[in-house]
């Protein structure tokens, strides 16, 4: 019998095996990103939702609204007429679902943010006609009874982080805020790189370490990057601005499509503590565009198609004071549930 008639037959890939592997391959990721898509339409915090988690949500992000225009160095009287106007209907939905919202820090935090805005127009009852009227005389009587403690804005001193290189991690992130205004010294590569190799030590999925980071220190980039961002209006221009994102290369199956964002928060996170370490202030500001706004971000930046856009943080130096959000946190006993 010859060689060629007993080497063993490699017979082609069949029908049925191709078809598997479209099916685990492509199809699963659509499948998958239509599911996720479902499921989010079904819980995000639209304007008419009923559900407490989601009332809370809009009641704290226009809560925060108010925190950023009450920390602006600059401060506008009779700001935020649109945010009041969402605040008001958000904290009257909340009465409504929550009989204890008395006892709620966000709602505490809201109440005391509407306290500073009305001290802060103290001598300014033109300006602050609109708001006075706005929210119903309830809402004022239970405004005075919080004090700024639980909401509003708070100073942060530039002498306040002169020890930070020697903080434990526990003080280091305790004393963390995000701060948008900067004094008026440039930020140089050579101080940002030692903070970028300290988050190099950031997990990743298996450590394949997608996060990929552009340093932006020209100013006319950075107010083009913030003015198609749109988070940052009102605040000068920062000396540095960072934008992290995330190799989809890196990853191997479907089921990782959304692992860069993962990957690229703990990477963003790191870097915040990093710079904080470093005695640079910094404040992350988020890039979930529409597309409009994506392809210019990429077109501007030299992004390709491949990375995921993650994260900007702006970067500076602590100017000697500067206001900053309060931003009241949870409790951890509320967001944690133990099972058994």
């Amino acid at each position: 019998m010859s060689l060629k008639s007993t080497a063993k037959k490699v017979l082609p890939v069949g029908v049925f095996e191709r078809a598997k592997k479209i099916a685990n391959g492509s199809l699963s990721l659509y499948s998958m990103a239509l599911a996720q898509a479902h499921r989010y339409n079904k819980a995000y915090a639209k304007y008419d939702s009923r559900g407490v988690q989601q009332i809370t949500a809009r009641m704290v992000f226009f809560t925060h609204q108010i925190e950023k225009g009450l920390s602006h160095t600059n401060f506008r009287y009779g700001f935020g007429h649109k945010p009041l106007q969402y605040l008001n209907h958000a904290m009257e939905r909340y009465r409504q679902v929550n009989p204890e919202y008395m006892q709620s820090i966000m709602y505490q935090s809201a109440l005391a943010a509407l306290h500073e805005y009305r001290q802060r127009h103290e001598g300014h009852e033109a300006e602050f006609e609109y708001a006075k009227n706005l929210f119903p005389s309830s809402i004022w009587e239970e405004v005075v009874q919080f004090s700024l403690h639980e909401g509003g804005s708070i100073t942060v001193t530039s002498s306040s982080k002169e020890d930070n290189g020697t903080l434990p991690f526990s003080e280091l992130s305790e004393h963390r805020h995000s701060i948008r205004e900067y004094n008026d010294e440039p930020v140089t590569l050579d101080e940002l790189m030692p903070t970028i190799e300290l988050a190099m030590r950031t997990p990743s999925v298996c450590n394949r370490q997608p996060s990929r980071v552009r340093v932006v220190l020209n100013s006319d980039t950075i107010e083009q990057a913030l003015r198609i961002q749109g988070g940052f209006g009102g605040y000068p221009i920062p000396p540095a601005l960072i934008l992290i994102t995330a190799d989809n290369r890196s990853f191997m199956t479907p089921q990782e499509h959304n692992e860069g964002f993962t990957d690229g928060g703990l990477f963003g996170m790191s870097l915040l503590l990093a710079l904080e370490e470093a005695q640079l202030a910094a404040c992350p500001l988020n890039t979930m565009f529409r597309s409009k706004a994506e392809k210019a971000t990429r077109k501007l930046l030299d992004i390709p198609e491949c990375e995921n856009l993650v994260m900007y943080i702006a970067v500076g130096h602590f100017p000697e004071s500067v206001k900053t959000c309060r931003s009241e946190r949870l409790l951890a006993k509320d967001i944690t549930t133990v099972i058994d």
